[in-house]
């Protein structure tokens, strides 16, 4: 999570440094078949987005509904949002995610959700369980931090322990 700063001698605790993923512009967007977007970030990131059931889940999505409206879809002029001309529009982190997600590089909230409710924990018991705080299990569950892939195949290690 974090490292030493380079220079620091032996013994002495060095500044610890944050590695933060940032997610970046997009550069490019274009339809993909049915609901499908591809994505290309400035840090060299491409991806397919597949928006079907997010556009099924929600009401005000609609309009994506209609072909020829998700086929307009447009790079927002500064490169932070995809956008059609409905009105609706997806930030970069968003979709970041979702792609993130849909590739099985990080788990979904209610995939998480549906492992707690399963194995009936709390969320002080799922932070025993995977020997993370209260607090992380806290932000994964309202979805403020993305859960990532160590945690998901945590989840699958400690099902498989309880279920031998």
């Amino acid at each position: 999570m974090g490292r030493r700063e380079q220079g620091a001698a032996a013994g002495e605790v060095g500044r610890v440094e944050r590695k933060l993923k940032m997610i970046g512009k997009m550069k490019s967007v274009a339809v993909l078949g049915d609901k499908r977007l591809e994505i290309a970030w400035d840090d060299g990131v491409g991806a397919l987005v597949d928006l079907s059931e997010i556009i099924e889940a929600h009401k005000a999505l609609a309009p994506l509904k209609k072909k020829n409206e998700f086929a307009r879809v447009a790079l927002s002029s500064d490169g932070w949002s995809v956008e059609w001309p409905s009105g609706i529009d997806f930030g970069a982190e968003q979709l970041r995610r979702w792609a993130d997600e849909q590739a099985g590089e990080i788990m979904r909230v209610s995939d998480f959700r549906a492992w707690m409710d399963e194995h009936r924990l709390t969320q002080e018991a799922a932070a025993q369980a995977l020997g993370l705080s209260r607090r992380m299990i806290a932000y994964y569950l309202s979805g403020e931090k993305p859960i990532p892939k160590t945690v998901m195949l945590a989840t699958e290690g400690w099902a498989a322990r309880e279920e031998a």
